[in-house]
Parts: structure tokens; C-alpha cells; sequence
């Protein structure tokens, strides 16, 4: 049995910051206009054709994309980093993995062993556990000697992903708050978390169904996070690249693996094949695009400083942050929040820019 999971679905999610943020903004408005650029993710392991988009802060910098990982039954994830130039604050995707644990083995195998495409590995239930177990010897090293200063369960999205799995897998979803230095500066980061637990007749399956991180210098973690929260809240895979990882993936379960091993093979494949995949997976695609809308607004009750609003090119809610007068869209999926009565983007440009509603 192999779960498909993304790093993205972020599938995923969204996040919040304290309430003491929170009235700050409420005081305090922002000042003059902010932009979202839209980011377009191409991943040359199947043609260059678009990955993913969402938005970023404009002037945000970009490192990093897909990777595949042929010999996993999660074959690729997005490893980026998206950083603000001048104080270094950054969002981070994390991978994710499917993991399993038999209670009987005919044959002894080490923790950490490649299962059938899954690592062998007792199930960690408790999310700063298994961040220091998974993430800290490597994505995450800066938080080696790192002190947990909240770790909060997220029920909501614990309840929301549960469904999204039919009822059959235990969620648990978390937010782990770090202090740490780099360089004798104080810094803070927020680790976003959700894993799932599936038991059968054999052991568990568990998974990392999304994880991700915010960090900043100690003092403006707060203020970024409503900003950053944008960019997890906006992501969307495209439609061709989902069709083309589900018909890999439906080769690693048929266990086609030298069908997969060599990205050239992939890339002709899919080529070959593209519309009649497409077809194949667009009910599934559209499926999951409502399940990840119903579990990013699972996060509401947690967020704070973001406002929701209608982008009316797309006909489906956006969350940005909060305090601004005005909110614009265009159809390049860009936005423009202002607090400027006589601002326009309209003006000087032949692209359209409509104005959004703030929804209740």
C-alpha cells in the first residue's frame, strides 16, 4: 500500500503567529503599497513544464526546486527556500516521506532501511521529536541546540487532513516555535507539521503529509509570518505536472521501476502519452485542489494578521495580510495590497487589475 503525499499541499496549509501580533497590526496599518509576484516552478525532470506556482513577496528571493527520488514511493519534493534579501527571514519546504514499521519481519532489517519504496522506522508521534530526528541532521542544522519554546497541536487541520484521508489514518499536526543564534544573533523559526498514521495487519504506515518552516531574526518573526503565510496559502500544483507524477507513480506501484529510473524515459513517456494522462487524472486533480482549499481555510482559526479574499479571475479565496485598505488581482495572479485612497495599478498599464472583496 503507497500514499501519495506532497510537500506542497501545503498541500498544504497555511500558518498564523500570536495574538500579540496580531493587536500590534490591528494599531498599527502598513504603510504604502505591498506586491505578490507569482512564481512559476519548472521541473526539468518532466520537460520544464510547470510544477507549481504561488505567490512571494516581490524582491524575495528564490533558491532550489523539484528533486526526484526514484527509488521512493514519494518520487519527488519541492526542497526551496524562499528568502527577504535585507533580513535574511525565510520560508523553507521541507521533504516529506512515507515511512513504515512491521511488527513481524521474516527477515531482520535495520531503522532507516528503503521498504518497498518507504524507510523502515518506528512511528514518532510527537511532532518536535520527529523534527529533531528527521530535519535536524540535515535541512534544519541551524537548530541543533535549538530550545522549543511552544509546541501547539492544531486540532482543526488534524480533523480536516483526517478526511481528506477518508477517516482512515490518525493526524497529528503541530507548530514547534524555536530560539536559536547563528552568529551570536538571536534568531526564531516555526515549524509546521502534519503527520499521518495508518494502521494494518502488518504494523503502521506513517507519513509527513506536509512540513515546512518560517524563520527570522528574533523580534520580526511576528510581523513576516501573516507575509509568509501567503505563499503556503497560495500554492497550487498544475494540473499537467500532477498527471505526469500519478502516472509515474502508478508505474512505481505496478513496479515498473526501470521505467522510471531514467528521466529521459520519464520525460518521453509523458510526452507521448500527455493528453491521454491528463484525462486520466483531472477528477483526481480537481478532488484534491477542494480537499486542499477545505484544509487551508482549517487554518483559520489559528491565523492571525491575514485577511481572506475573493480573487474573481480564479473564483476561489486568497489569504494575504492584513491591514491594508485596498487588495488588487490581475490575471498573471499577481496582487497589490495599498492603503493609499487614490492608488490604482490600473493606471499606466494595459493589464487588468480588478479590486477584491474582503470576505467575512
Amino acid at each position: 500500500m503507497v500514499r501519495l503525499h506532497f510537500p506542497w499541499l501545503v498541500i498544504f496549509t497555511s500558518a498564523c503567529c500570536l495574538s500579540v501580533a496580531a493587536t500590534a497590526q490591528e494599531q498599527s496599518k502598513p504603510v504604502g503599497t505591498m506586491k505578490f509576484t507569482r512564481l512559476s516552478v519548472q521541473d526539468p525532470g518532466m520537460n520544464n513544464i510547470e510544477a507549481a506556482g504561488f505567490l512571494i513577496p516581490a524582491g524575495w528571493k528564490v533558491e532550489g526546486g523539484v528533486q526526484w527520488f526514484p527509488n521512493h514511493s514519494i518520487l519527488a519534493n519541492l526542497l526551496m527556500r524562499v528568502t527577504e534579501p535585507q533580513t535574511h527571514a525565510a520560508i523553507e519546504f521541507l521533504p516529506v516521506q512515507n515511512f513504515t514499521w512491521l511488527t513481524q519481519m521474516i527477515v531482520p532489517m535495520p531503522p532507516g532501511t528503503n521498504y518497498l519504496g518507504n524507510i523502515l522506522w518506528q512511528p514518532i508521534r510527537d511532532v518536535p521529536q520527529f523534527v529533531q530526528t528527521f530535519y535536524v541532521p540535515q535541512p534544519l542544522k541551524h537548530l541543533q541546540g535549538a530550545r522549543v519554546v511552544v509546541n501547539e497541536d492544531l486540532p482543526a487541520v488534524a480533523a480536516e487532513v483526517g478526511r481528506a484521508l477518508g477517516g482512515m489514518s490518525s493526524v497529528k499536526a503541530a507548530r514547534v516555535r524555536y530560539e536559536y543564534r547563528i552568529d551570536g544573533q538571536p534568531w526564531e523559526e516555526i515549524v509546521y507539521c502534519t503527520l499521518t498514521y495508518t494502521n494494518w495487519q502488518m504494523g503502521t504506515l506513517w507519513s509527513v503529509y506536509s512540513a515546512y518552516s518560517f524563520r527570522a531574526p528574533k523580534g520580526q518573526l511576528d510581523r513576516l509570518t501573516p507575509v509568509m503565510s501567503a505563499t503556503i496559502d497560495s500554492f497550487r500544483l498544475s494540473l499537467d505536472w500532477y498527471a505526469g507524477y500519478m502516472y509515474v507513480q502508478k508505474l512505481f506501484v505496478d513496479r515498473m521501476n526501470k521505467g522510471i529510473q531514467d528521466a529521459g524515459a520519464i520525460s518521453e513517456m509523458i510526452s507521448r502519452n500527455s493528453e491521454e494522462i491528463r484525462r486520466m487524472f483531472s477528477e483526481s486533480y480537481r478532488q484534491r485542489s477542494e480537499s486542499q482549499d477545505r484544509i487551508s481555510r482549517s487554518f483559520s482559526e489559528y491565523i492571525r494578521g491575514v485577511d481572506t479574499y475573493k480573487n474573481s479571475f480564479e473564483d476561489r479565496p486568497i489569504q494575504l495580510p492584513s491591514g491594508y485598505r485596498d487588495a488588487w488581482v490581475n490575471s498573471r495572479g499577481e496582487y497589490v495590497l495599498s492603503n493609499d485612497a487614490n492608488f490604482n495599478p490600473n493606471i499606466g498599464t494595459n493589464i487588468e487589475w480588478r479590486r477584491m472583496d474582503r470576505q467575512k
